[in-house]
């Protein structure tokens, strides 16, 4: 699943992209690039590195994440032009970065810093683009009208009905994923790709001396600032210093590490912000390890072991059979796979189990 960075010029969306991906891609000058960066992601893990020490695995292979950097509208400064709005139809989530660092070398396209203006700019481009959008989607629609049979205008006319109100409810300034959809207004957006009902991450791009800030505190801010409607429980903000981050991801995790003590970093914020984006895609993490591979799975929230067992490979859900599975907190205090069979905590799980996040699992299956 893909998520797409979006931000206003000089706001920092490629250090980010560079950061979360290891990419190297060229920041270029004020505008940004021209196209999409496409880049995949293997997603820092703390549990991972844990799982993998405790088996001696072989190989470590880490989840990964699909990112989009996004272009900016050179001529406009716009961020949602219209070919940026249809290019990001397959996207599932929305990483929204905004700048809060000072950096006299790279001028903001405004002209001062100011992150809950930039931020507050960005959900009404976002808003703004769903009300052109069911603008256009009515007028379609009363246009072909006439050609309608009696028995599908009327429920033309109620489709126009619903999309206005949903229109006036996206005026008033609330994103379509805050809305209480009834029927008929499910069934008129069923087709309709809309911008804000994708979950949103606002990335935070903050200066070195505010490396560690509580998302807490940025988020009462917004709240403060832009309401609950502009910054609902649903949308997720994370801190985090792009520059130092992409320095960091640049290196090897020994070095990394090393660098992170030096400068008092006790958190991996690129971590974070991928928790944060796999949180609102409503994706989790199980586990599988072996003295030759310890590896992280991303899996739909709410999903049974069978489809688990068909993330790793077809054939598994096919013929499975059953789950060996031990919670990662549980598998944590008793260090080994035979110290939790011996603590009983290692279970045998069947096809009706719904996967937990942090589950290390064994599937048994045969085909």
């Amino acid at each position: 699943m893909s998520t797409a960075i979006i931000g206003l010029a000089a706001a920092g969306k490629t250090t980010i992209f560079n950061a979360l991906t290891r990419g190297a891609v060229d920041k270029g000058q004020y505008g940004g690039a021209k196209s999409v960066n496409i880049g995949v992601g293997a997603k820092p893990d703390v549990r991972l590195d844990f799982i993998d020490k405790a088996f001696n695995a072989r190989r470590k292979v880490r989840a990964e994440m699909t990112f989009w950097d996004m272009p900016v509208g050179h001529s406009t400064g716009a961020v949602l032009t219209r070919e940026t709005v249809n290019s990001l139809q397959k996207a599932k989530a929305l990483l929204a970065v905004v700048r809060k660092f000072e950096d006299p070398a790279t001028p903001h396209p405004e002209g001062s810093i100011g992150w809950l203006r930039d931020l507050e700019k960005l959900m009404f481009e976002i808003l703004f683009a769903d009300i052109e959008l069911l603008d256009r989607r009515v007028e379609r629609i009363q246009t072909s009208m006439k050609a309608l049979k009696s028995s599908e205008r009327a429920q033309a006319i109620a489709n126009v009905e619903a999309l206005k109100e949903v229109q006036q409810i996206l005026e008033e300034g609330t994103p379509i994923r805050s809305m209480a959809l009834d029927e008929v207004q499910s069934r008129a957006l069923a087709d309709i790709f809309v911008l804000s009902a994708l979950p949103i991450v606002v990335a935070v791009n903050v200066s070195e001396d505010e490396i560690g800030i509580d998302a807490e505190i940025l988020r009462s801010e917004a709240i403060d600032n832009l309401g609950e409607t502009t910054i609902d429980p649903q949308t997720l903000l994370v801190p985090i210093c792009a520059s130092i981050e992409e320095e960091l991801r640049g290196m090897d995790e020994n070095e990394a590490a090393e660098l992170r003590a030096e400068l008092g970093i006790e958190r991996d914020d690129s971590e974070l912000l991928m928790d944060a984006c796999l949180r609102c895609l409503k994706t989790q993490t199980f586990y599988t390890a072996s003295d030759r591979e310890a590896r992280a799975w991303h899996f739909p929230a709410g999903a049974f072991a069978p489809q688990g067992a068909g993330v790793v490979h077809s054939d598994m859900e096919r013929g499975f059979i059953r789950a060996e599975v031990v919670a990662y907190d549980d598998f944590v205090r008793c260090g080994s796979m035979q110290e939790a069979r011996k603590q009983g905590v290692l279970r045998q799980e069947g096809k009706n189990y719904v996967l937990a996040d942090g589950d290390l699992m064994n599937f048994l299956f045969s085909v």
